[in-house]
């Protein structure tokens, strides 16, 4: 069952129950808030489990382009008889389909096989082509609430409050990242209680510092996310606008880290 957003699983059990599913939907929120899991569980419903489905296409590519070369491969899936009711088709952060690629997407939504359904999965959603998001139904995903957050970690996950109390607030309304932060709690506990030393710390200790956070074995790249996560909880908004620069210039390989975290601590 769906975490939260309860009148998204109730309107999908009635279409399923009644046969009524349209070929296609955007399910489009904040990470973390259950989006794929629940395209998956909708698949299950209609085609069965996953594992060796021969009815079921998934697209899932990471951060990485997804090339005309995958919907041809999707196309050819698509146009065959399903073994079972329905072909099922998922595409995960459907906003990096490229140019071409959802072009040849649009054509076969404008003119889909009669038993197919197609998931569109994006956080982004305002990346994707116009003509490609019409041709689907648009459900959006609200962030969970915090008390149905902790109430999974304590309950289901069986974290101790310690841990998913702080987790469940920090993740606003993330399912996916309470989940990451409870689970490497006394890591992320130790990253925050070094970004508070070093906001009380003259240069010499932030750079001395800097040496540890570049020498240790947790890479400043997840150091410097559980400080940007950390800091939104902070009165502090400079903090959270050198941290979010200090993310951005992290996550480009052709910049040098270590002089990112040296402006950084001089910032500070």
């Amino acid at each position: 069952m769906l975490l939260g957003n309860q009148e998204i699983y109730n309107y999908f059990k009635n279409l399923i129950k009644n046969d009524g599913l349209s070929h296609a939907y955007l399910f489009y929120g904040s990470e973390g808030v259950g989006k794929k899991p629940f395209a998956f569980g909708i698949s299950e419903a209609m085609a069965g489990p996953a594992r060796n489905n021969p009815d079921l296409k998934i697209i899932d590519k990471g951060d990485e382009e997804i090339y005309i070369a995958d919907i041809r491969e999707l196309k050819n899936f698509v146009h065959l008889t399903p073994f079972g009711r329905y072909k099922i088709v998922i595409i995960n952060n459907a906003h990096n389909l490229g140019r071409d690629a959802s072009n040849a997407l649009l054509k076969i939504l404008e003119e889909p096989p009669g038993k197919s359904i197609f998931f569109l999965i994006s956080h982004l959603p305002k990346l994707l082509f116009a003509t490609v998001v019409s041709r689907c139904q648009q459900i959006r995903f609200k962030p969970l609430k915090e008390n149905e957050i902790l109430d999974y970690l304590v309950n289901e996950k069986k974290i101790k409050k310690e841990a998913a109390g702080p987790a469940a607030r920090l993740a606003k309304g993330s399912l996916g990242l309470a989940l990451e932060l409870a689970n490497d709690f006394d890591n992320f506990q130790k990253n925050t209680d070094l970004l508070n030393k070093l906001v009380k710390a003259d240069f010499k200790e932030r750079f001395e510092a800097a040496k540890k956070i570049l020498a240790g074995s947790e890479s400043l790249k997840k150091t410097a996310e559980n400080w940007l996560i950390y800091s939104a909880s902070l009165p502090d908004k400079k903090l959270s606008r050198e941290l979010l620069h200090l993310n951005n210039m992290l996550s480009r390989p052709q910049f040098n880290h270590r002089l990112a975290l040296d402006n950084f601590l001089i910032n500070l």
